[in-house]
């Protein structure tokens, strides 16, 4: 592992948590060295520890971490954007090593990132080799968007979702929906602070193209709604347990129904991943 991301409710709570995770791993042998927050109490504690281990201090504000980069200054996150000249005949090897240059690993850059998904998906249908040359209509489409993604590195998102204050109030709400090239699902939080301020931060999404196989707009809509049950609980294991009331949204009337009765009830496809959905969102 290189980087730990982690943070508290309150500077008492963070500096227990850093003394917390250093003892634990000293103990097996792990000396962590390199340490950088955005709480400048901590930042002294640390260096001002009374241990034969060097600490070091990471003074610039811009911290390279998982792929992401964190300001401490502002407390937001921005991405490297790290594209290179584009070739002069883009093959289909190229296009896929192009688009896989933007690390997302929240999906917070979904809704620029499905372009690339859904054009390499149309380059499987033209069946081309790895080394041959892509269709030029899709090339010109790529070309172009690579310059725009330029501009995601002046994105800015906040790191903290203005949660775990006294006298706030959290709610997560779950987007899902589909089109007939891909569908997709987002979950935010949706706090309401002491003072009646409303904060919506999304956490992250997940995208996926249609089958190539053609199918039914109601069936991808599950589909859908089975990548949310999805991204629900891969967010709620790293939280551990339900903290916030959650509430699931689409504009399905038809997966909606689905949802409502026992799987047994459908054919395979569909109670397949009806069954899965309600193991970790209630039909209610």
């Amino acid at each position: 592992m290189d980087d730990l991301l982690t943070g508290a409710s309150s500077k008492e709570e963070l500096r227990l948590l850093q003394q917390n995770i250093s003892e634990i791993l000293r103990e097996g042998g792990f000396e962590l060295r390199k340490w950088a927050s955005n709480c400048a109490e901590l930042i002294a504690s640390i260096s001002n520890a009374s241990t034969n281990i060097s600490h070091y201090i990471v003074d610039d504000k811009d911290v390279h971490a998982l792929g992401l980069i964190w300001n401490t200054e502002g407390d937001y996150l921005t991405f490297a954007i790290n594209l290179r000249e584009p070739p002069v005949k883009l093959t289909k090897r190229m296009f896929l090593s192009d688009a896989s240059t933007l690390f997302d690993p929240l999906g917070l850059l979904a809704p620029a990132t499905i372009n690339s998904k859904i054009w390499f998906q149309d380059i499987w249908r033209t069946k081309v080799g790895w080394d041959d040359i892509i269709p030029e209509s899709i090339a010109t489409k790529w070309l172009e968007h690579r310059i725009e993604l330029k501009k995601l590195a002046h994105l800015k998102v906040k790191r903290w979702f203005g949660t775990e204050v006294a006298g706030t109030f959290t709610q997560l709400h779950v987007f899902a929906d589909a089109s007939e090239r891909a569908y997709a699902a987002v979950l935010y939080a949706r706090t309401t602070q002491s003072d009646g301020s409303i904060i919506v931060s999304l956490i992250s999404s997940k995208t996926k193209v249609a089958p190539l196989k053609p199918t039914t707009l109601p069936r991808l809509e599950l589909c859908a709604a089975h990548l949310a049950a999805k991204l629900v609980r891969s967010v709620l294991h790293c939280w551990s347990d339900l903290r916030y009331p959650l509430f699931a949204w689409t504009d399905s009337t038809i997966t909606l129904a689905w949802l409502q009765a026992h799987p047994s009830r459908w054919v395979t496809f569909i109670a397949n991943r009806v069954a899965d959905i309600q193991e970790v969102l209630p039909p209610e």
